[in-house]
């Protein structure tokens, strides 16, 4: 495959120049699988392979979202009725009259928060671009979106979030990865059983994903650019190596390339966890124009949102992880890619890479 062999090169010659140390992509069909392999670990480490394991960091989202609607299709839950019952800190919420007001100028929710709201990121809370006392509130209570696990059990995290008002009203504004963080104590909840076992029973299994997880033992620590070469990203302790206290459905999750892969594939057309009705609502986008304007900086112009999936101008769903990681798969191909930087997306090798990333599906 062309393309790939060109993604290749361009590694390669990132890997040389000392902006990688090391790199995985792989490309999935429906008549099999082509991965390729470069560099190391780490600096100086261990070689790169494919059973490497990577920090997925927001690529955890989509792996939430499919379980999700697993839980739905079994009646644990479902997608428009209320999350109170299981979330009571979000049972009667405030919502700011706007999100740089005082944290005391609220008005009463005009709807309950739901599932759907929670899957499309448009529940009221999330990603803040505006300055004001609601930010500065949300990062002095540690419920600020991170790139790894939250650092509290699930339910301080509730109790801190629903202890402050909404930005806006549910199902208006489109606000990034706080969510799938509320996502995961949902799912928790309405079933009784934590999220590891969730994934484990109802995704990970069924699709033969069994190196990811939230520990790992052959990891790629993810990595930030300096001048002399790209460094470890200082980690919280822990982090990796035991079970996190709130095993999160935004951030948190490792995994390998061919674990990938066959998750990608579930989504078009391999074997999967979800109907396909589940599928074609998992992949069709929601945001209005007013989403669109919030959710500029994290999805492209042209680009929609779907149930904790980007839709690509020429329908390719997936999402990207900021330390280092991008899937997508394409329904009318069958397609999937996935790649592994292990640097931070703020790094001109990593932005250089993803830009290449999309050839794979020409």
């Amino acid at each position: 495959m062309r393309a790939l062999e060109d993604l290749t090169r361009t590694l390669d010659r990132l890997l040389g120049a000392g902006d990688l140390a090391g790199w995985a992509v792989g490309v999935a069909d429906p008549d099999g699988a082509s991965v390729r392999v470069g560099g190391a670990r780490s600096p100086g480490g261990a070689p790169m392979t494919p059973d490497t394991q990577v920090a997925l960091s927001s690529c955890t989202k989509p792996i939430g979202g499919v379980l999700a609607l697993r839980m739905v299709e079994l009646g644990a839950l479902a997608l428009d009725e209320p999350v109170a019952p299981w979330l009571p800190e979000l049972a009667e919420p405030r919502v700011l009259v706007g999100p740089e007001a005082d944290l005391t100028a609220t008005v009463p929710a005009e709807r309950p928060i739901t599932l759907r709201h929670l899957l499309t990121m448009t529940p009221g809370f999330g990603w803040m671009i505006e300055p004001g006392p609601l930010a500065d509130a949300l990062a002095r209570e540690q419920v600020a979106p991170g790139s790894f696990c939250p650092p509290m059990s699930p339910d301080d995290f509730m109790r801190r979030l629903g202890s402050l008002p909404l930005a806006d009203q549910p199902g208006t504004v489109w606000r990034y990865h706080t969510s799938s963080d509320v996502l995961g104590v949902l799912l928790a909840r309405a079933t009784g059983t934590s999220v590891p076992e969730l994934l484990t029973e109802h995704v990970l299994q069924p699709l033969g994903m069994t190196q990811t997880g939230y520990t790992a033992t052959r990891l790629a620590p993810p990595l930030a650019p300096e001048e002399g070469g790209p460094a470890p990203v200082e980690l919280p302790a822990g982090t990796f190596v035991a079970p996190p206290p709130f095993a999160s459905l935004a951030t948190g999750l490792v995994s390998t390339l061919p674990d990938q892969l066959a998750f990608l594939r579930s989504l078009v057309g391999g074997p999967a966890v979800l109907s396909p009705e589940s599928l074609v609502a998992l992949r069709t986008g929601t945001l209005t124009d007013e989403q669109r304007r919030t959710a500029a900086g994290f999805i492209e112009p042209g680009c929609d949102w779907a149930l904790t999936v980007e839709v690509r101008p020429g329908g390719q769903v997936g999402w990207a992880g900021g330390l280092g990681t991008i899937g997508y798969a394409d329904p009318a191909t069958g397609r999937a890619a996935f790649l592994a930087t292990a640097v931070t997306v703020d790094s001109p090798a990593t932005i250089t890479a993803f830009d290449g990333f999309w050839g794979l599906f020409n």
